[in-house]
């Protein structure tokens, strides 16, 4: 019953690796309305600080694109950490699985409450729960399994 849900959580997961590739594909291609999203809750507005400050807002552009790309590239590793333990259950791995996806989806909620961009927000949310659900499926496979100390 724990190898099945080790398979659940594992499958889970795999699927939240490529929601977040998605997520980062969203960042990269919808910039302009991210960027006007989260300028609005400073009360400017984004074309105003293009006009004004195009070298700064070049920059914001870029962490934004920058963003994207980590989102794709932490959603394929992953779907490779998932596979991996879907394959042989190792529990290191589900250990940097659990700990980076905490910091990843954490980071990415964090940011989004406080660019205050609703949007965001819920797709960050979405991410996190099934994210959470994936890693608690199988962790009492995890902590009843017997190790050897070395």
């Amino acid at each position: 019953m724990n190898i099945q849900k080790v398979k659940q959580g594992s499958e889970i997961t795999l699927y939240n690796g490529v929601y977040m590739i998605l997520f980062g594909i969203f960042y990269i291609v919808f910039i302009k309305f991210n960027m006007s999203k989260n300028f609005q809750a400073i009360s400017e507005l984004w074309g105003f600080f293009i006009k004004y400050n195009p070298k700064i807002a070049f920059l914001f552009s870029l962490f934004n694109i920058l963003t994207g790309f980590f989102l794709i590239s932490f959603g394929i590793i992953t779907i490779y950490l998932s596979d991996f333990i879907k394959k042989r259950k190792e529990k290191m791995t589900w250990v940097i699985l659990f700990i980076s996806g905490i910091i990843s989806w954490g980071g990415l909620l964090i940011i989004s409450f406080l660019f205050k961009n609703i949007l965001l927000i819920i797709l960050s949310l979405i991410g996190w729960f099934f994210f959470i659900v994936g890693m608690l499926l199988p962790i009492r496979y995890y902590l009843e399994k017997g190790y050897r100390e070395y």
